[in-house]
């Protein structure tokens, strides 16, 4: 029993899902800081984003198999399929499995933001699909970061804020986009670990086009940046001092995971994945405990 369920954890990458859960906890901060206090859609929206991506994580997984990139020779993580522990049928049947329950979860939240939110939703499920399956998969064609910034980002903390608040305005979409570049360092770090075999199956990844070496240096700047437009979109809620300080542990821990990306090398970045995904945790967590003080 544990087994089973420690290899179902495996599959949907549960380690990853931390960084849809950070863009949700920030989101519901900083609703709540706005009078949107409402814990039942809060948690809805939350259990929403842990769904659509561990849809994505699966069906990533599903492509990957289909197309060749994860084979025993691969360099991420043990595969349940390449394995063979898993079959294409069970896999098939836990994407259906977790599409019907993203889409009732989302269809309930459409009682406290209005039918406004179905297609937004429906296009959410899509995005998991298209992220690396259909006639141009996202994360095959250099556009992976782009959907991470908007899909882990922007989309998530704009639409939570909005089902609690009622509101969106360009300090809740500047904070979406800061939260997609912390979510992008997964991203990142799954790219450099990738990068030769990416090329052996035509799959092109900013890492290929621009190189290792520039997209370490993005790594680098991503917390940066977004820790800078938290000056911008935490300025109703804390002064610039206040803010400054709040960001030191962040920027410190970001730093820490750069040094390992610049030293480890092949099987040891997946070490990494889990340390980069806790990014997007802190920086949450950094806008809870200002809006608490």
């Amino acid at each position: 029993m544990l087994k089973n369920i420690k290899k179902w954890f495996e599959i949907i990458r549960a380690k990853t899902l931390l960084v849809s859960m950070a863009s949700v906890i920030m989101a519901i901060a900083l609703a709540f800081e706005n009078g949107g206090n409402n814990w039942l859609p809060a948690i809805l929206c939350l259990l929403f984003a842990m769904l659509a991506q561990a849809t994505s994580n699966v069906v990533n997984d599903y492509a990957d198999y289909k197309t060749g990139c994860d084979n025993e020779n691969s360099l991420g993580p043990d595969r349940k399929l390449v394995s063979g522990e898993v079959s294409i049928k069970t896999i098939k049947r836990a994407i259906i499995l977790l599409v019907s329950i993203c889409f009732l979860v989302g269809f309930s939240l459409i009682y406290w933001g209005g039918w406004i939110l179905l297609p937004f939703g429906l296009l959410i499920i899509a995005v998991a699909f298209c992220y690396s399956l259909g006639p141009i998969p996202l994360s095959y064609n250099a556009l992976g970061d782009v959907a991470v910034i908007l899909f882990f980002g922007i989309v998530p903390i704009t639409f939570t804020y909005y089902i609690l608040t009622k509101e969106i305005n360009w300090e809740i979409i500047a904070a979406g986009f800061s939260m997609g570049l912390v979510v992008d360092e997964l991203l990142i770090v799954n790219n450099v670990r990738d990068e030769i075999e990416d090329k052996q199956f035509d799959k092109v990844t900013t890492v290929g086009i621009f190189g290792s070496r520039f997209m370490k240096i993005v790594f680098l700047l991503n917390p940066f940046i977004a820790c800078g437009l938290g000056f911008y979109f935490m300025r109703g809620i804390c002064d610039y001092k206040t803010w400054a300080i709040a960001i030191i542990p962040m920027l410190i821990y970001s730093v820490s995971v750069y040094v390992k990306l610049e030293k480890y090398k092949g099987k040891q970045l997946n070490a990494l994945l889990g340390q980069a995904s806790l990014e997007a945790i802190i920086f949450a967590l950094t806008v809870v405990v200002v809006t608490l003080l």
